[in-house]
């Protein structure tokens, strides 16, 4: 049985990794890995590039968004309330209504989420809920699986856009990529979205930018490990203190409260 397990897997590499989408990230890896001085295997270099296909596509965290409609036929969350969404960061946050106190919360953070991801789901995660505002975390994701900041950037505006047209006037406030250990490898990428984010929001009214990178870093100019977990990535206890203090000082400025 492992041995007809290992034969499918060959030819569904083989059969799979002949598209155009499949050879363009696998060149993509080529070039990380090169940068990186890393040295990765052609099987490991097929297999990735599968996955980042994957997780690339719209629908792929269906299910998460199935949970939530679900929750929502369960418990209404109330009208007007303040939305946070985007990736696991903001999944992760379990103390988000205590940390945002008396403002009324909703945290519909899913999966790895992309930024496409969002969009695709846009209706179900963000329209359907009427938010006063918006705050979003999302981009990171896209990075690291390749996207580029330029195309990060676009499905940014694709957001963007959605939210003007279908919820006007409501004000979106972005928290930029943190610093994290476990992709400090992309750091000029993350830095270039931050960048070109906070001047996106310098020319519109209705858009903030929350610049988180700085304090997340130690005396060093590194991520700071402390405000982390095991996995060098998401953020624990003491980094959600970060996020509170600068995302509820925008909304407590924005709001008047």
């Amino acid at each position: 049985m492992k041995i007809q397990h290992s034969i499918i897997l060959l030819l569904s590499l083989i059969i799979f990794s002949c598209s155009d989408d499949i050879k363009i990230l696998e060149e993509k890896i080529k070039l990380q890995a090169k940068k990186n001085n890393t040295e990765i295997s052609k099987v490991d270099i097929k297999k990735t590039a599968l996955y980042l296909n994957a997780w690339s596509k719209e629908d792929f965290y269906q299910e998460a968004i199935d949970e939530f409609l679900s929750q929502d036929l369960v418990n209404p969350p109330p009208k007007g309330s303040i939305l946070f969404t985007g990736s696991s960061s903001i999944r992760f946050w379990n103390t988000l209504q205590e940390d945002m106190e008396p403002m009324l919360t909703i945290n519909r953070g899913f999966g790895g989420a992309h930024i496409a991801h969002v969009i695709h789901h846009f209706d179900d995660v963000i329209t359907n809920y009427q938010p006063k505002a918006i705050v979003f975390f999302c981009g990171t994701n896209d990075i690291a699986a390749l996207k580029g900041p330029k195309q990060t950037i676009d499905d940014f505006k694709i957001f963007i856009s959605k939210v003007r047209a279908n919820l006007p006037g409501t004000p979106v406030f972005v928290i930029g990529i943190k610093p994290s250990v476990a992709r400090e490898y992309l750091k000029a990428e993350e830095m270039e979205y931050n960048k070109t984010i906070s001047e996106i929001s310098q020319k519109d009214e209705l858009l903030f930018f929350v610049d988180i990178w700085e304090e997340m870093l130690n005396a060093e100019g590194k991520p700071n490990p402390s405000l982390f977990v095991e996995d060098g990535l998401h953020i624990n206890a003491e980094g959600y203190k970060i996020w509170t203090k600068l995302v509820r000082a925008n909304l407590v400025n924005y709001f008047n409260l």
